[in-house]
């Protein structure tokens, strides 16, 4: 058993990914929301590897699309609980460790709501966010961060400049007006 999770780290070094998307949200305070993924995508004729794999981390879904097959992890319980874990007992060897050991950090801080519980804790993420997948397209994920970086800061600066006005520092867990 233990030479078939060897494989999955191996599998994983390869063709996973971990990580952690950006996405406008009206209904968070910050007008963000943060969303930890876990993925490994196959060739749909893998798809029997790809479900021995879920089985094993006991979590994810997975989906179609054309001729590919992706199982996906975005629970943060079933990151913490199971896919973290994993890794840490086969470590990655290859070039996906740096990502992982991000990830790691993001995923616990996420668990502990740093992110939503102040600005400070969700742009420490945004910016160790910035820092994983530092191949391909990460010069355009790193723009698109200090964008959203400088919108919030200036929310911020309403905020604080301007504490009685309607907007200003909204409640935790509540909508900006």
């Amino acid at each position: 058993m233990d030479n078939f999770r060897y494989y999955i780290t191996g599998l994983v070094d390869g063709e996973g990914s971990f990580s952690v998307s950006i996405q406008k949200d009206p209904t968070h305070r910050i007008g963000y929301r943060l969303k930890p993924s876990f993925s490994l995508g196959l060739h749909k004729e893998d798809l029997p590897i790809l479900n021995e794999i879920r089985q094993t981390l006991n979590c994810g879904t997975i989906s179609f699309n054309k001729n590919m097959v992706q199982l996906k992890v975005e629970d943060i319980g079933s990151l913490v609980d199971k896919v973290i874990p994993f890794f840490e007992k086969y470590p990655l060897r290859a070039k996906k460790k740096y990502d992982f050991e991000i990830f790691k950090k993001i995923v616990s801080m996420m668990s502990r709501k740093e992110h939503v519980k102040s600005v400070r804790g969700f742009l420490k993420i945004l910016k160790m966010r910035s820092q994983m997948n530092m191949v391909g397209r990460n010069r355009r994920i790193v723009s698109r961060v200090n964008q959203i970086m400088a919108e919030v800061a200036q929310k911020v600066e309403h905020w604080t400049e301007n504490p009685g006005v309607r907007g200003s520092i909204p409640r935790l867990g509540t909508r900006p007006t």
